[in-house]
C-alpha cells in the first residue's frame, strides 16, 4: 500500500503561435501482477508477505502505486517577451499488485477473499494514482498562467521550477495519505476483515 513516484521535467520546447487551451492529461495505465499460491484462506497473509516485491523502508507492501508525470509547453515569442500557449501533461501510472493466477486451484472462498481484498486495495492505490492526475492537472493550469517573459530561456526555466513544486506538493500528499491512513490499514485494507 506504499506509494512511490519519480518526476520529469521534460519540457521540448515548440515555437508555434496559439490561444491557451487547457485539456486532460493523458495517462498510460501499467499492472505488474505479483503471484501468490494460498492453498486455503488462512494463507493469504503469508503468502502476500512472503511473495511481495515491494519493499519500503524495511517493510514488505502488498500493493504500491508509481506515478510519472511529463509536460510539454508550446509559446509565442515576439520582441522582448515570451509567453505560453499551450501546455500538455501525460500521466504514466504502473500498479505492483497481488494475484492468484486464473489457472491455480484453490477454494472458492479463499479466492472470493482475496477478490474482496483486492479490490479494497487497488482503491487505496487509486488514491495515490490521484495524486499525479491531480498534479498534471496542477501543471498544467499554472504553467498556462505563468504569463510573460522577456525571453523563452526565462520562461523555460520558470516553468521548470514551477512544474517541480507543484510535483513536490503532490508527493507530500501521497506521503500524507499513507501517514493518514497507516498505509490503507485504517481504511480497511487488512486481509483479516474479509474473512469469513
Amino acid at each position: 500500500m506504499q506509494s512511490k513516484f519519480v518526476t520529469a521535467d521534460l519540457i521540448p520546447l515548440f515555437l508555434l503561435v496559439c490561444s491557451p487551451v487547457l485539456a486532460e492529461p493523458t495517462i498510460e495505465t501499467h499492472y505488474n501482477f505479483y503471484s501468490i499460491y494460498p492453498q486455503k484462506k488462512q494463507d493469504l497473509e503469508a503468502e502476500m508477505t512472503k511473495r511481495s516485491p515491494i519493499i519500503f523502508k524495511g517493510k514488505k507492501f502488498k500493493g504500491h502505486t508509481k506515478w510519472y508525470v511529463e509536460w510539454r509547453i508550446r509559446w509565442y515569442e515576439k520582441q522582448d517577451s515570451c509567453q505560453i500557449t499551450q501546455v500538455k501533461t501525460a500521466l504514466t501510472v504502473t500498479y505492483t499488485l497481488p494475484q492468484i493466477p486464473k489457472e491455480y486451484k484453490t477454494t472458492r472462498e479463499t479466492r472470493s477473499i482475496f477478490n474482496n481484498f483486492y479490490a479494497a486495495l487497488f482503491k487505496h492505490e487509486q488514491n495515490h494514482r490521484d495524486s499525479g492526475l491531480y498534479a498534471a492537472r496542477d501543471i498544467e493550469k499554472a504553467l498556462l498562467n505563468l504569463g510573460s517573459f522577456p525571453n523563452c530561456q526565462k520562461l523555460e526555466l520558470a516553468a521548470n521550477q514551477k512544474g517541480h513544486q507543484i510535483l513536490q506538493q503532490y508527493v507530500q500528499r501521497d506521503i500524507d495519505y499513507d501517514k493518514r491512513t497507516d498505509h490503507g490499514r485504517l481504511e480497511g485494507v487488512m486481509i483479516n476483515n474479509f474473512m469469513k
